[in-house]
């Protein structure tokens, strides 16, 4: 995640600059016309901000950084919270604490714009994965370090730069700052935060109503946001969502996602004999689960990677145009990537085009050598990936 002002791209360039007013007259009535501010303008003010304050925007990161915030861990995930709604009041965010019993609140800002017709809310959550010290390089999980490339390409442990010293705001590019969450998902709150002071210092008003809600339990399920964000629904009217917490591109370029996938938990249970055989009196003979579940589990794709369960893909609508001329506009790194990775080919491909469906087949009473397979969970968030034992990182500023 780039951190300088990630996200805040996205405000930057096209939700919070507010068109200014100019005056003309029309048939001897004067009227009032907005003008929207270039978006080259914008882009260099922000950048310019960003240059300037880098170190009073990585003390806060570092600061945020510092504090705890596995999900199960309340009393520390309520500090995070405390935390976070102090860094929203900062900013003339009007902020409430939703509270969740035995788990950190979902913080809830609002931010009105006078004149503004619409509404974004950010959505980003402040808990991390949970960590093993033993496992972290630097064994301090919850102290940021800064190295002067990406450990996966060596890079070497350096100090931070010294406000004392003169070079407080001479971060550089490929630096990067390792912690628990410091890419997923703190620094994407810190650059929304850290825009807003942006546009602010550069006397570039909002377009928009803004909302923030910051989760504190997504690494642990979002067991409790449908039901807390339910009961206080009559909060959450917009027209936009954006969430701080998604994929960065292979390439390393910029990256706007405009979907989330699914995920769907099964249980899936094979029977088998009654007791335990022996492979040489019984084999070829007795029906082997493990065989059965690695049958069932080939038959759901085919050779192409496109799923084969029936019903699954109805719900699903194709492309549009403009959906694909973007997607053609992608960088093409397969090649890059499976030399990187040592595969022989990627699941899927240009034959994998979507269709349309997905519904979950009819029920199947469980028998004995057959399979009994029971939803356990069925989730409209983010698809999980999950490397708790791997450091994260991010980048130390942002394309702007």
């Amino acid at each position: 995640m780039k951190l300088g002002i990630g996200v805040a791209g996205l405000a930057a360039l096209f939700i919070c600059a507010l068109p200014s007013c100019a005056q003309l007259s029309v048939g001897g009535k004067v009227e009032t016309k907005k003008v929207l501010p270039p978006t080259k303008h914008v882009i260099e003010e922000v950048r310019s901000y960003r240059l300037a304050n880098q170190d009073r925007i990585m003390r806060e990161l570092r600061e945020f950084l510092s504090i705890p915030n596995v999900a199960s861990d309340t009393p520390n995930i309520d500090k995070n919270a405390a935390r976070l709604k102090e860094m929203l009041e900062a900013r003339g965010v009007e902020t409430h604490l939703l509270s969740i019993e035995g788990r950190g609140p979902v913080v809830f800002g609002k931010l009105d714009t006078e004149g503004a017709t619409r509404t974004v809310i950010f959505y980003a959550h402040y808990d991390g994965q949970p960590v093993d010290p033993a496992a972290w390089t630097d064994k301090t999980p919850f102290e940021p370090v800064l190295r002067d490339k990406s450990i996966e390409a060596g890079g070497k442990r350096i100090s931070f730069p010294d406000a004392a010293g003169g070079t407080a705001n001479s971060y550089q590019d490929h630096w990067r700052i390792y912690a628990r969450s410091s890419s997923d998902d703190k620094s994407p709150i810190v650059a929304v935060l850290s825009s807003l002071d942006a546009l602010h210092a550069k006397n570039i008003p909002l377009a928009v109503n803004l909302k923030f809600i910051l989760e504190g339990e997504e690494e642990a399920g979002s067991a409790h946001l449908q039901k807390t964000l339910q009961l206080h629904k009559n909060l959450l009217g917009a027209n936009l969502l954006i969430t701080g917490d998604g994929p960065t591109h292979q390439s390393g370029r910029p990256l706007v996602f405009f979907g989330n996938r699914g995920d769907i938990g099964l249980d899936i249970t094979v029977y088998g004999p009654a007791r335990s055989l022996h492979s040489g009196h019984y084999g070829n003979w007795a029906p082997n689960p493990a065989m059965q579940l690695s049958r069932l589990l080939a038959a759901m794709k085919d050779e192409d990677g496109r799923v084969l369960i029936p019903g699954y893909y109805n719900d699903v609508d194709p492309l549009s145009p403009l959906e694909q001329r973007a997607l053609n506009a992608m960088p093409v790194n397969d090649a890059e990537l499976q030399r990187e990775l040592g595969i022989a080919k990627p699941d899927g491909g240009s034959a994998n085009k979507p269709q349309t469906s997905f519904r979950t087949g009819p029920k199947h009473r469980s028998t004995p050598g057959s399979l009994k397979v029971k939803i356990r969970k069925k989730s409209l968030h983010k698809s999980r990936h999950s490397f708790a034992s791997r450091d994260s990182s991010s980048s130390i500023t942002n394309p702007l």
